[in-house]
């Protein structure tokens, strides 16, 4: 499910990159930095998956599902967030054409916000996506990439709400029970 979202969203963001920039195939997929070297993309935005957390507002809830003819139990789906970095690794002088690319995915998520089967061709089994701008304090930003292992670069960080995972297996299924009837004697 992972897999499919971020190819989703790296096609969405790259055919408008390419609309504002005449830019093709400028998006990489990057773990940053590898144990003996950076990953990082030279003159490319490198898009990488920071963090996974479990929605706290969806977590806990109920596995029952009543249906027409009776009860069944199944684990609930679980919602994520996936924190998505976006940097760019521009040199020398090609440096301020990198800014201009961090600053066009600013404004294609300002623009694009919600992904939902209304308007897009999502991928199977996802509905809805919600994107949001993380803030990150300067003092954090710098514990964030040592963190990680890699040399700052200029990039911006966004939360992928509501990506749902549902293995949709039944656990059991229950036929209803109805109340006896009681018929009294008069």
């Amino acid at each position: 499910m992972l897999d499919k979202a971020l190819g989703f969203i790296k096609n969405q963001l790259e055919e408008y990159l390419s609309i504002q920039t005449e830019d093709g195939d400028i998006i990489k997929f990057s773990n940053l930095k590898t144990s003996t070297e950076s990953d990082l993309q030279a003159n490319k935005i490198n898009l990488t998956i920071v963090n996974i957390e479990e929605e706290e507002s969806m977590a806990h809830r109920n596995p029952h599902i009543q249906i027409s003819n009776g009860i069944i139990k199944k684990n609930p789906p679980v919602y994520l967030n996936v924190y998505l970095l976006f940097s760019v690794s521009f040199k020398d002088k090609f440096y301020l054409k990198g800014l201009s690319l961090l600053s066009l995915i600013i404004s294609f998520f300002q623009q694009h916000s919600v992904f939902d089967t209304s308007q897009y061709s999502l991928p199977d089994y996802i509905a809805k996506l919600n994107f949001e701008l993380v803030n990150m304090k300067i003092e954090n930003m710098s514990y964030f990439w040592g963190a990680l292992g890699a040399n700052y670069q200029p990039s911006v960080i966004y939360k992928m709400r509501m990506l749902s995972i549902d293995a949709e297996n039944i656990i059991t299924k229950e036929t209803e029970i109805n109340q006896p009837q009681i018929h009294r004697k008069q």
